[in-house]
C-alpha cells in the first residue's frame, strides 16, 4: 500500500476500484493467442518479473530453465526459491504476488502453493481470459500487436488477420524505419520487416502494389499502406525505436536520404548499417509524422526505459523530442511510459506543448513511487486531461494485466488522496480526475466514440 489507511484514501480508493478502464497501450491479440502455460513457476515469471531475476543475476541459461514449461517444478525449486527471496520485493514482483494471490488463492511464494497452483493452470482458456477483463472493468484496450508475434501486419491490411471488437490496433512505425530490431535479451529479435535492407523496402511497396525504384516511390507507397491500415480500423500510430536508436530527430536534406536509399536501389544484397543509415532514418521519422497529420492520427512514442536489461536510457529521453514536438505542432503525441527516470523533461513536455499528452502505461509496475509522484505534480503543473493513466503493455497474459491495474489504481487513488489531504483538491474532484485519467482522456484523445464517464463533480 502506497498511503496509510485513512477516510479520505479508502473513500477514494474504493470509487477509483469502481472506474471503468481504456488499457491505452498493450500487445494483446486476443484470447486465441493466450499464452499457454502448464508448469507454475514458469506461469508466474512471465511478463516482466524475468528482467529483474536477471538484475538479481540469474544467467541466461537458469531463465530458460526457469521458463521451461517441461522442467518439474521440483527440479526448479531449489533453483527459484534463493532468486526469488532476493527479487521478491520489487513492483514486477508485486504483479507476481497479486496473480498468485488473486488468481490461484495462495498467500505465499511455497514449494507446496507452486503444487497447488498447477492444479489450476488448465482454467486458463477463453472464459477465464474474458472473465478477467471484464472483472477488471477495461472497456477498451489499444493493443501494438501488428509488429510482433502474433500480430502480422500483411494479414490485417488483407483482412485475414482480426481481433476482438474490444481492441484497437496501432500502426507498428518500426516496420517502416531502417532499423535492426534487438531482442531484449539475446540481441537477435526482428521485426518481419523494415526498410533496412532490398526485401524489406519491396515487401513494403507490395502491401501497395508497387514495385519500389526509388525513395519518393517508397514514401508514396508508405502513404498508401498507412491509409489501408486506418480504413481497416487502425486508430494511431505506435513507435518504439527508442530501444534501438537516439530519439533526436534531425531534419536532412531529401538528397542526403536520397542517396543512402539508393545504395539498397543499386544492390539488393546490401544492407544499411547503423549509424550511417541515420539521415535517412531521420527522414522518414519526419516523413511519417507529415502522414499521422493528413488522416489526423495520433502518433504514440516509447520514452524513457526499456524493457530487458543493459541498453541506454539517455536515448530513449523524451526531451531529445522537442524539435519533432514543435515542428510537427497538428500532430498529437501520446507518450508513454513517463519518461522514467526523466520525469521533469516529461512534466515541461506536457506542460508546454498542447499536441503532448502524457500516458502512464508500465510505469506503475517498473516504478510505483515515481508514478505517484509523476501524477500528483502532473495535477499541479498541467492540465488533467492530459494524462492518460493506464496500459498493461503486455502480451496474452490478461491476469498480468489485471494485476498491473490493481497496481495502478492503488497509485492513482494514493497521489488524488494526498493532494485531497494537503488542500489542493475537493474529494469530489479527485474522482472526476481519476476518471478522466482512466477513461474520458483517453476515449476523447484516441476518438474512441464512447459515452464520457458522468463525473460526481458536475
Amino acid at each position: 500500500m502506497l498511503h496509510k489507511p485513512s477516510p479520505v484514501f479508502d473513500r477514494i480508493q474504493e470509487g477509483v476500484f469502481t472506474l471503468p478502464v481504456i488499457d491505452c497501450h498493450e500487445h494483446m491479440g486476443g484470447p486465441r493467442y493466450m499464452v499457454p502455460v502448464r508448469e507454475p513457476i514458469a506461469a508466474l515469471i512471465d511478463g516482466y518479473f524475468k528482467d529483474d531475476l536477471l538484475s538479481a543475476g540469474t544467467d541466461l541459461r537458469t531463465l530458460r530453465v526457469l521458463q521451461d514449461p517441461d522442467i518439474p517444478t521440483e527440479r526448479k525449486w531449489p533453483v527459484f526459491e534463493p532468486i526469488w527471496k532476493r527479487a521478491r520485493h520489487t513492483a514486477y514482483a508485486r504483479v507476481t504476488t497479486l496473480i498468485l494471490h488473486d488468481v490461484y488463492g495462495e498467500e505465499e511464494m511455497s514449494l507446496a502453493a507452486l503444487h497447488r497452483v498447477a492444479e489450476q493452470l488448465a482454467s486458463r482458456d477463453e472464459a477465464f481470459y474474458w472473465q478477467v477483463l471484464d472483472d477488471a472493468n477495461i472497456r477498451i484496450l489499444l493493443t501494438d500487436v501488428l509488429g510482433l508475434s502474433p500480430g502480422n501486419f500483411e494479414q490485417y491490411l488483407g483482412g485475414e488477420q482480426t481481433f476482438p471488437d474490444r481492441w484497437r490496433v496501432t500502426i507498428p512505425l518500426p516496420l517502416f524505419h531502417v532499423l535492426h530490431s534487438v531482442d531484449i535479451y539475446t540481441r537477435s529479435w526482428e521485426m518481419s520487416s523494415s526498410a533496412r535492407d532490398w526485401p524489406g523496402v519491396q515487401l513494403i511497396g507490395s502491401w501497395a502494389d508497387r514495385h519500389i525504384t526509388s525513395l519518393d516511390e517508397f514514401l508514396e507507397a508508405v502513404f498508401q499502406v498507412f491509409g489501408q491500415a486506418k480504413a481497416r480500423g487502425a486508430v494511431g500510430f505506435k513507435d518504439q525505436c527508442a530501444y534501438m536508436r537516439s530519439l533526436r530527430y534531425a531534419l536532412t536534406p531529401h538528397c542526403d536520404a536520397e542517396r543512402i536509399f539508393n545504395r539498397l536501389l543499386a544492390d539488393p544484397r546490401t544492407v544499411l548499417g547503423w549509424p550511417d543509415a541515420k539521415p535517412l532514418d531521420d527522414l522518414l521519422c519526419h516523413q511519417y509524422m507529415r502522414f499521422a497529420r493528413e488522416p489526423d492520427l495520433p502518433v504514440q512514442m516509447h520514452t524513457g526505459h526499456m524493457a530487458g536489461i543493459y541498453n541506454r536510457v539517455d536515448k530513449a529521453n523524451a526531451a531529445h523530442l522537442a524539435s519533432v514536438l514543435e515542428l510537427h505542432q497538428q500532430v498529437q503525441f501520446d507518450l508513454i511510459h513517463g519518461n522514467w527516470p526523466y520525469m521533469g523533461d516529461m512534466l515541461f513536455l506536457t506542460k508546454n506543448y498542447p499536441n503532448v499528452v502524457l500516458n502512464f502505461a508500465w510505469l506503475h509496475i517498473f516504478d510505483p513511487l515515481y508514478a505517484k509522484e509523476m501524477l500528483e505534480r502532473a495535477v499541479v503543473s498541467a492540465p488533467h486531461s492530459k494524462v492518460h493513466g493506464f496500459g498493461g503493455d503486455y502480451h496474452d497474459l490478461p491476469e498480468y494485466c489485471a494485476a498491473h491495474l490493481k497496481i495502478a489504481r492503488q497509485v492513482i487513488a494514493s497521489s488524488l488522496a494526498d493532494l485531497v489531504e494537503c488542500g489542493w483538491l475537493q474529494e469530489n474532484e479527485a474522482l472526476d480526475v481519476a476518471a478522466d485519467w482512466l477513461f474520458n482522456n483517453p476515449n476523447r484523445f484516441w476518438k474512441l466514440g464512447r459515452e464520457p464517464i458522468l463525473r460526481r463533480g458536475k
